[in-house]
């Protein structure tokens, strides 16, 4: 059993090329730069169909579960680190981040943070 962190953004209007460039760069950045690729996964973006939604952006990222509770939770910082990134890209758009049934928050300064409960 895993635990996964969720994404999705959603607005009117279709990501625009430049959007879609930064969003692939700042993926292709952390991916790279993910040190627990051997226990966890990626960052994953659903493939779907713009023109049938108005989610722009929606994926989930499956966290490592290991005896070492701190690799989780390195993991979660790491990925919403990317995902702060990913939403200061896209402009405007209504966001949903969470760890299965905890909603992360969105913080102008900091970016997603979990909750301190």
């Amino acid at each position: 059993m895993g635990i996964s962190v969720y994404y999705t953004c959603m607005r009117d209007l279709n990501l625009t090329i430049l959007e879609n460039q930064e969003i692939t760069a700042i993926i292709d950045r952390y991916n790279a730069g993910f040190e627990m690729k051997d226990i966890g996964e990626t960052f994953c973006v659903y493939d779907y169909d713009q023109d049938e939604s108005t989610v722009i952006f929606a994926g989930s990222t499956k966290l490592p579960i290991t005896d070492d509770f701190e690799n989780t939770m390195h993991a979660l910082i790491y990925w919403l680190n990317c995902l702060t990134d990913i939403r200061r890209s896209i402009s405007n758009g209504d966001w949903h981040v969470h760890l299965d049934d905890t909603d992360a928050i969105w913080d102008e300064e900091t970016g997603w943070q979990m909750p301190e409960d």
